[in-house]
């Protein structure tokens, strides 16, 4: 993530430098011309109007929402709220999801292997889910266990877990190997994870290339026409 991370701050840099240094003085020049402006121009004109006149009471509201933002997700509810958005988010949260996954599989296989009672082991697995959503169906699994119900029912009545995961959990259960394919869950899931790691850093620069450059495209683009107008006029 370093080079998209370095990709958004010079995006963020440029286009600062773009709306507080640039295009206020142009935005002089077609004031004094007192010709009507294109609406886009018109928006480039007062976004600049704000980033330079008010940055200082926008940077201290945006931290402000930001840090209520992490307060609120603390708590229970925010909490709660916030994993169901999380696992809701296009492409994101299938990666959180099967990473999710991933670590149950394994952390449950190998408390499993070591002896550890199903129920002692599920109640410690459930913290390294990281997901208020996900770690209540296992705590739902639990309560259903007590009463002679299998795992793999009550992940696959959840529908928050794959259906893979649950038909080897379901055929590990029966042929008594458990742990075995609890481990083999693991290993798909986690290449499964690294291969969309990879592809999502892949598609990350060239998209955040992509925004940049229609960025400042728009503001060109704001700018110029006018000029031009006003070129034209003059001649």
């Amino acid at each position: 993530m370093a080079y998209p991370i370095l990709m958004a701050i010079v995006g963020t840099g440029v286009m600062t430098v773009l709306m507080v240094v640039v295009v206020p003085p142009i935005a002089g020049i077609f004031a004094d011309s007192g010709k009507a402006l294109p609406w886009n121009t018109q928006f480039l004109i007062a976004v600049a109007a704000i980033a330079g006149g008010y940055w200082w009471l926008v940077l201290p509201l945006l931290i402000g929402a930001i840090l209520l933002l992490r307060r609120w997700a603390r708590k229970p509810k925010g909490r709660a709220l916030m994993d169901r958005i999380k696992l809701r988010i296009l492409i994101v949260g299938r990666l959180i999801r099967l990473l999710a996954v991933a670590r149950f599989a394994r952390t449950l296989a190998t408390m499993l292997s070591s002896g550890v009672p199903v129920l002692t082991a599920l109640d410690i697995v459930k913290r390294v889910l990281n997901n208020t959503v996900l770690e209540k169906v296992i705590e739902d699994a639990r309560v259903a266990i007590r009463e002679g119900e299998s795992i793999a029912a009550t992940l696959k009545k959840s529908g928050q877990f794959p259906s893979m995961m649950c038909h080897m959990v379901a055929v590990g259960e029966r042929s008594g190997q458990l742990e075995a394919m609890l481990e083999n869950v693991a290993g798909a899931y986690e290449r499964d994870v690294e291969m969309e790691v990879s592809r999502l850093t892949s598609l990350l620069a060239p998209i955040m290339i992509l925004m940049m450059a229609v960025g400042v495209g728009f503001i060109i683009f704001s700018i110029l026409v006018p000029i031009m107008d006003m070129g034209q006029m003059v001649q």
